[in-house]
């Protein structure tokens, strides 16, 4: 199928969903409105969510519900777009999809491996789709990680977590949860291989360029709060990097200190991305979600007939309930409006 027959009718629908998120102005709306309440109902009453809000009170909604129903209707969105894609391209945004689902995998093993009731996990579930490849309900019922687990034995995600199950008693599921990160990337680079070449390149440009920056946050994380030993950091690193390799990662995971390490980040190509000077957690997340969005955002703007604008699309919807989240929990705490900018990047 041709690059226009094949893109033209999602692309469309991508660029209308991509016309209704949220504007500079509506962001200042939300960052400014006096508490949590107020930034709730200018939601609700003046943002493309007041379809997904409309049978909820906002007096009662907490951080937990709200990112819930955005989530659900993120999903939603995400399943009618996958209607529009035929062949190698259905098969490329079932594994776009499989972020999300382990997302809820993660949820349901970290609940086995802590022995929360059933219902309490069933509650947390936030992407279950037609897309999905896990059964909800047998994984929510299994009594323990291992038989957990041995449901999984026919999906992608089985050889990612077997192997791992004996090292849960000293390191929890820390490794598992890694391990599950790295089987999206592993099936990502498997699919990108069978798309036409202008939407291979683009795909390799997006996700190496994200696997390169998760690379580096992964990185700073195990040193600065886990003390996670450099050849272990240098395992669960995604390998094949973009612009990142082999040698690069290995000076980055074998820094002494914190010091050494941002030291390091100024020889490689992301020192735009995270300038100089030591960072917390959440500022380092922030650099690399600024830097994405732009990414996204320039892809969008192109309007080829490949699958860019597809991929911008999911991404920038995602990220946008990620910052809806963050400004709505920002006023219920009552940070001012410049704490809650230094969070949330760019809008």
């Amino acid at each position: 199928m041709g690059s226009v027959a094949q893109f033209a009718a999602v692309n469309t629908k991508a660029k209308a969903l991509k016309g209704k998120l949220l504007t500079k102005e509506q962001y200042e709306e939300l960052i400014n409105s006096k508490d949590y309440v107020q930034a709730l109902s200018y939601l609700k009453e003046n943002t493309n969510y007041k379809e997904a809000l409309k049978d909820y009170n906002i007096q009662d909604l907490h951080r937990g519900q709200l990112e819930k129903i955005l989530k659900r209707s993120y999903t939603e969105s995400f399943y009618k777009l996958s209607h529009y894609l035929r062949g190698d391209y259905k098969s490329l945004i079932k594994v776009l999809f499989m972020k999300l689902e382990i997302e809820d995998l993660k949820v349901i093993l970290r609940g086995k491996y802590l022995g929360r009731e059933n219902e309490d996990i069933e509650s947390l579930m936030t992407y279950k789709s037609p897309l999905s490849q896990i059964n909800y309900d047998e994984l929510i019922s299994a009594r323990s990680m291992e038989e957990a687990t041995e449901i999984l034995k026919n999906t992608k995600y089985y050889n990612h977590i077997f192997p791992l199950l004996n090292s849960i008693k000293e390191g929890g599921m820390f490794r598992i949860e890694m391990s599950l990160d790295f089987s999206y990337f592993s099936e990502l680079r498997k699919v990108e291989e069978k798309i036409h070449k202008e939407s291979r390149e683009i795909l390799k440009n997006i996700i190496g360029v994200y696997s390169d920056l998760l690379n580096i946050q992964w990185i700073f994380r195990g040193k600065k709060y886990y003390n996670i030993a450099p050849e272990i950091l240098l395992n669960y690193t995604i390998y094949d990097g973009y612009r990142l390799h082999l040698k690069d990662l290995k000076n980055l995971c074998y820094s002494r200190n914190m010091e050494e390490l941002f030291s390091s980040i100024r020889y490689t190509p992301y020192i735009e991305v995270f300038g100089e000077g030591k960072k917390d957690d959440h500022l380092i997340e922030s650099d690399i979600l600024r830097y994405m969005k732009n990414l996204y955002l320039k892809y969008a703007k192109e309007s080829p007939m490949d699958i860019s604008i597809v991929v911008s699309y999911l991404e920038l919807a995602l990220l946008e309930i990620k910052y809806i989240v963050s400004i709505i929990e920002g006023r219920r705490y009552s940070l001012d409006s410049e704490e809650i900018h230094r969070y949330i990047s760019d809008c």
